[in-house]
């Protein structure tokens, strides 16, 4: 009886915590209030956090770039939390693409990888690496998702200083779940 009486208790200890629990409901703005931003450019369409901004890239073959400003180094002029789209043509496989370049990258010490694999964003089936790269006294942390689409990868990176990275997932995932190849 006693078992009986504290499951009871348990139940609805757990839809006491729950109805207390909010969500925004149509993501608007992700960690904000803005609502959600769209970018379509380069036969890519996004959507992204409504407090983030469109970007400049320094990085060959990128499409678009989105950052969140509240992260600019005032040094560089560049976000320290940003996501990059690169579209390239594919020379082989992806699987052979990109363990040739993840093979080449680890093998410079400043890159660590964390977690390689399959994933799916969306209807695409993706690889995934995640790793480290420590410079200039920092350490970034990179989630780079690969789709191939009729001959050619995208490439899309999520960047966040590593102690930082946890607190931007869920802007990553919303770029992620909102991408889409026109």
């Amino acid at each position: 009886m006693k078992k009986y009486i504290l499951g009871i208790i348990l139940v609805i200890a757990v839809i006491f915590v729950s109805g207390c629990i909010t969500s925004s409901g149509d993501n608007s703005g992700v960690n904000g209030t803005e609502p959600p931003k769209t970018m379509a450019k380069n036969g890519v369409l996004i959507k992204y956090p409504g407090s983030w901004v469109v970007a400049q890239s320094d990085v060959n073959n990128s499409i678009m770039a989105v950052a969140d400003p509240k992260f600019k180094d005032s040094v560089t002029g560049f976000s320290s939390v940003n996501v990059n789209i690169q579209k390239k043509e594919l020379p082989s496989s992806l699987d052979t693409y990109f363990n040739q370049t993840y093979s080449k990258l680890f093998s410079n010490s400043s890159y660590t990888p964390v977690a390689i694999g399959n994933t799916s964003i969306g209807s695409y089936n993706a690889l995934e690496a995640v790793y480290t790269q420590e410079g200039n006294g920092s350490v970034k942390q990179h989630r780079a998702i690969w789709i191939e689409n009729n001959g050619e990868v995208f490439v899309i990176l999520c960047t966040a200083p590593q102690e930082d990275f946890q607190n931007q997932i869920k802007n990553f995932d919303f770029i992620l779940n909102n991408f889409r190849i026109t």
